[in-house]
Formats: C-alpha cells, sequence, structure tokens
C-alpha cells in the first residue's frame, strides 16, 4: 500500500512536467545496471569473531527525463528499482522503488565553465528482515569544474534521513528502530580522462552521523547505543546498536567504455569509522559493475 501511495505521487510530480511547452519536454534516457560486490564487514563489527564478509549480486533499471532551459540549465526526473541478493546473509536481500528530482546549472559557457547542482530523491526500502524495511531520503548538494584538459573535480554535500517501520522495544525504555538514522557526508574526488574510452577517479568521504553495527552482546556497545534490537541474519545472539559515529573513507573507481552505450566500472573502497564507545571498525569493499542506456 505504502508503495502505491509513493507511485502516485511519482505521478503528481510528473504531471507539471507533462504541462511544459513540447519544445521543452523530456529526452528519456534508460539505464540497467548489473553488478557484484564483496564487503569484507558487512555488519560493521569490531571484534574479529563478530565480522561477517558476503558477495552480493545487484540489478537495477532507470528511466530519467531531461528538461532543458532556455539558458541552458536543465531539470530531471527519474525513477529506479533495484535489487539486491546476498550470498551468505539472505535476510538483507532487498528490493527498492526510488525517484529523484534534480536541477543542473552551468555558470558559464565552455568546457571549463563551473556547474552546480541539486537534487532531491527518496526510496522504499523493503528487505527479506523487516527490522530495516522503511523509507530513505536524501538531499544532495554537487558541483565541478574541468581544470586542465584531462583532469577535473567533483564535490558533493548530502544529507540522508532514513526511517523504519516502528517495532517493539527489546526493552522497557530502549528504541529497537536502529535503522532510523540521520547523517551529513562529503565526498571530494579528483577525475582523470586517460583516453576517449577509459576514466579514473579519486575520491575521499567524511561522513558523521548514526552508524548501526550488528555484533554479539557487549556492554561497552549497549551503554553507548541509542536503539538496540535482535538481529538473527547474523546469528540469534547477535544484536543490532545505532550509535553516533564518524566515517572516514578513500576509493579508486576505473570506468571503461566498452561501447557507445555500455560502461564496465571497477571501484575499491575503504573505510574506517570511529563511533561511541571507543566502537571502532573498518571494512573494504570491492565492486564491479555494468551499465547499460537504451
Amino acid at each position: 500500500m505504502r508503495i502505491l501511495n509513493f507511485t502516485k505521487l511519482g505521478f503528481i510530480c510528473v504531471i507539471p512536467l507533462l504541462c511544459i511547452s513540447p519544445a521543452v519536454l523530456a529526452d528519456w534516457v534508460g539505464n540497467l545496471e548489473l553488478g557484484i560486490r564483496h564487503d569484507s564487514n558487512v555488519n560493521n563489527a569490531q571484534s574479529d569473531n563478530d565480522i561477517a564478509s558476503d558477495s552480493v549480486l545487484n540489478a537495477g533499471i532507470s528511466a530519467t527525463g531531461f528538461f532543458p532551459f532556455e539558458t541552458g540549465d536543465s531539470l530531471s526526473l527519474s525513477g529506479e528499482l533495484k535489487g539486491e541478493t546476498f550470498n551468505n546473509h539472505t535476510g538483507l536481500n532487498n528490493v527498492s522503488l526510488g525517484a529523484a528530482l534534480g536541477l543542473r546549472k552551468k555558470w558559464a559557457l565552455g568546457p571549463y565553465a563551473p556547474w552546480t547542482a541539486l537534487s532531491l530523491s527518496s526510496a522504499r526500502l523493503d528487505y527479506t528482515d523487516n527490522l530495516r524495511n522503511g523509507w530513505r531520503h536524501q538531499v544532495a548538494i554537487r558541483g565541478g569544474q574541468r581544470i586542465f584538459e584531462r583532469w577535473g573535480i567533483r564535490a558533493e554535500y548530502m544529507v540522508e534521513r532514513r526511517t523504519v517501520d516502528t517495532l517493539p522495544p527489546l526493552r522497557p525504555g530502549i528504541s529497537s528502530n536502529v535503522f532510523s538514522q540521520f547523517s551529513q557526508a562529503m565526498t571530494l574526488n579528483a577525475e582523470y580522462t586517460w583516453s576517449d574510452n577509459l576514466f579514473l577517479a579519486f575520491g575521499s568521504l567524511l561522513r558523521h552521523g548514526d552508524v548501526v553495527a550488528s555484533t554479539r552482546r557487549s556492554r561497552n556497545i549497549f551503554a553507548a547505543s541509542q536503539a538496540i534490537a535482535a538481529d538473527p541474519v547474523f546469528g540469534a545472539d547477535f544484536y543490532a546498536y545505532r550509535m553516533p559515529g564518524t566515517t572516514y573513507g578513500l576509493n579508486a573507481d576505473m570506468n571503461i567504455a566498452v561501447t557507445p552505450r555500455s560502461l564496465l566500472r571497477a571501484s575499491m573502497l575503504r573505510q574506517l569509522t570511529h563511533a561511541a564507545g571507543d566502537n571502532n571498525y573498518a571494512k573494504n569493499v570491492v565492486m564491479l559493475s555494468w551499465n547499460y542506456n537504451f
């Protein structure tokens, strides 16, 4: 029912755009994505005995319409359906349905002109494990500029709010809404065009806000947590804990244009998180994906 209501909201957003003059009606682009990734610490645990790794298959399809303005700026509207399947921890299998609205402005003419963009997005997340079901809302401000013939920079500031379907508390006075989270994140990327078919990116991440770790019982993590719930996805004696934390990350991406319509992407990510109560953890994520535009 909630997904249906979300779809109706998307139609309401589309109606005003359909009333725009045919001269500026959108050019619609479809995208199909297939990928695989491996997460060395999918449950964000600190202790070696609690750390669980997993491999994930993901698939998604989206459609984006671009509505150009006479000034050269553009408005975009997109919808997306995605799914993930985990090899070991099947309770993390999920499907999401989302929509996004974006505005992009270029501040001058020519390839070296800076640009900025604002986007608003929402998605419904449904997991095999009901503890994680809910909504994700994001607001992002982006900007970038080509500074040399082959080099460019890109930055982003994003605010994310996750809400979950309310669950009864595990204990009186302690919330079980572990995945009801708020966070802010900043990224800075340097981009290098090696050739017409090869594009490289190197980036950094700074994120502050709520984090969730699923571990066995721990007095320190219990004392630092704002919400606690049993998490049988990782074992009968595992619990999910929400606490404030700061994450630092580095990533490297390689993008290869296989054909004019398809792109192969390989990514490596390293993250370190320092959470309340001295609950610190690290993870490595390796991803390989294929995108096809139609």
